[in-house]
């Protein structure tokens, strides 16, 4: 009896395809979100037929922290293949594109979970937060990004110039979303609490800037991808044949 494997070939997808598709879906998301906040605030309806808990972006479980999980499960997933290659290559930063898929994965998990919003009571007491640091969480999320920023450094100047550049535009637009303008509306709910109109379009322009960022690096590591592997051949169990 001799073992004959099935392959599955994957074709890796066109960057600009995909994110032209990505960018159409948050288009629609946002717009959305945005209708129902003005509905919201122009009729004083919370909820109209659950439309707006469905389709508001600060909200958790609806669809557009779904589809946020699915992109940033997207992007880990990429990330993943091109560590997967390097290793193959036996390349010297293959642990960095491993530690990027782990961060994006965990990043997925969180997006439906909440976790980071553990991190805002107790730090609000421990250090009696106000103003732009009501959102404790951005603290310690904050030495966090420069702990990554630091330890990512040789390997983001390693990179293609382009490809460095984008990484670093999509760090840039999804920090810059995630926590400065976390900031803002950090100061906005201290200041004026969050059942506003003004709390809502800050809201909506976070959670834009994340979208687009995780967008950005879906794109730039397709790129990448496509220079450097065109397709993936995949080994799965078959059946057993009589030799001979």
């Amino acid at each position: 009896m001799s073992y004959q494997p099935t392959s599955i070939n994957l074709r890796i997808p066109q960057p600009v395809t995909v994110t032209r598709k990505l960018l159409l879906i948050v288009g629609v998301l946002l717009s959305l979100s945005l209708c129902s906040q003005l509905v919201k605030y122009g009729t004083g309806h919370d909820t109209v037929f659950g439309l707006i808990p469905l389709l508001y972006v600060d909200y958790e479980g609806n669809l557009p922290t779904w589809y946020s999980s699915i992109a940033l499960l997207m992007a880990s997933v990429v990330l993943c293949l091109i560590a997967l290659s390097k290793r193959v290559q036996k390349d010297r930063y293959t642990f960095h594109w491993f530690f990027l898929s782990g961060l994006f994965f965990l990043l997925s998990m969180d997006e439906v979970a909440s976790i980071h919003e553990c991190a805002i009571e107790p730090m609000r007491k421990l250090i009696d937060a106000q103003g732009v640091l009501h959102y404790a969480w951005v603290i310690p999320g904050g030495i966090f990004v420069l702990m990554v920023a630091g330890f990512m450094l040789r390997f983001l100047i390693s990179l293609p110039a382009r490809t460095r550049n984008l990484f670093l535009l999509a760090g840039a637009v999804f920090v810059g979303g995630a926590i400065g303008v976390e900031m803002i509306s950090a100061f906005h709910a201290f200041s004026h609490g969050e059942k506003n109109l003004q709390y809502s379009l800050i809201i909506t322009l976070e959670e834009a800037m994340e979208m687009l960022g995780v967008i950005i690096l879906i794109h730039a590591s397709l790129e990448y991808l496509c220079k450097n592997v065109q397709s993936f051949q995949i080994e799965l169990p078959g059946d057993h044949k009589a030799a001979g």
